[in-house]
């Protein structure tokens, strides 16, 4: 009997772990009952990027003995579901035969399908810049310049802060706004929240599509296993 694909999640917050991508994994089964998924969560891994401003060397390191890991347990394929670390995740890819793939990578192609006119929204000061990189390097292989796109990023420090406190509600509220805001003063094609822990927020409605982390990462998941 041939066993199953292995799909392992590296995970950097409990609560991106359990409440966003838990029923999004369960669905996932029901589809794939090919696939099992295994976990791996290190929340020092965001801390330490956080605190440095950008994914450092050592952490850039630890994240490659994260995919070999996952490579010498059999895995089929890695999902890093952790936004902040998405540049680290471009260079270990390159010296890992695993196939790997970031939360943000079919966010970005959602959004161009969309148009050229993207806000993004997150809560640390980290995530935005993880957006915007592979958003550039998709337009880029769609023919597109850096000057045909107009960015436009809001930071909402003090939803992170709530959502660590426990304050769903001021966290929902903050990114709201923020939304709102950016929908108001700008001209947009869409909008991105920068975080997986966004992608359970309740929001008014902009008036232009919102993009979440995770539904699309695990379609894209499910397309890579398939071709396996």
């Amino acid at each position: 009997m041939v066993g199953k694909k292995r799909l392992f999640m590296l995970h950097t917050m409990p609560f991106v772990m359990e409440t966003i991508m838990g029923p999004l994994q369960r669905e996932f089964l029901k589809d794939h009952p090919d696939v099992e998924i295994q976990t791996m969560l290190d929340t020092s891994l965001l801390a330490d990027t956080m605190a440095a401003g950008r994914v450092t060397p050592t952490t850039g390191a630890r994240l490659l003995n994260y995919v070999r890991e996952a490579e010498h347990a059999g895995a089929s394929m890695l999902l890093l579901t952790c936004t902040s670390m998405g540049e680290g995740m471009a260079h270990v890819a390159e010296f890992s035969s695993l196939p790997t793939l970031c939360i943000t990578d079919p966010l970005v192609k959602e959004a161009l399908d969309l148009g050229r006119r993207i806000g993004i929204i997150g809560t640390v000061p980290t995530s935005p810049a993880q957006i915007i990189a592979p958003l550039v390097a998709e337009a880029e292989r769609r023919g597109l310049r850096r000057e045909d796109l107009t960015i436009v990023v809001e930071v909402c420090e003090a939803a992170f802060a709530a959502r660590g406190a426990g304050d769903a509600a001021t966290h929902d509220r903050l990114v709201s706004e923020a939304a709102m805001k950016l929908a108001a003063e700008h001209e947009l094609d869409a909008i991105c929240f920068a975080q997986a822990s966004m992608s359970g927020t309740v929001h008014a409605d902009p008036g232009v599509p919102v993009l979440k982390l995770g539904p699309s990462a695990m379609a894209e998941a499910g397309r890579m296993l398939a071709a396996m």
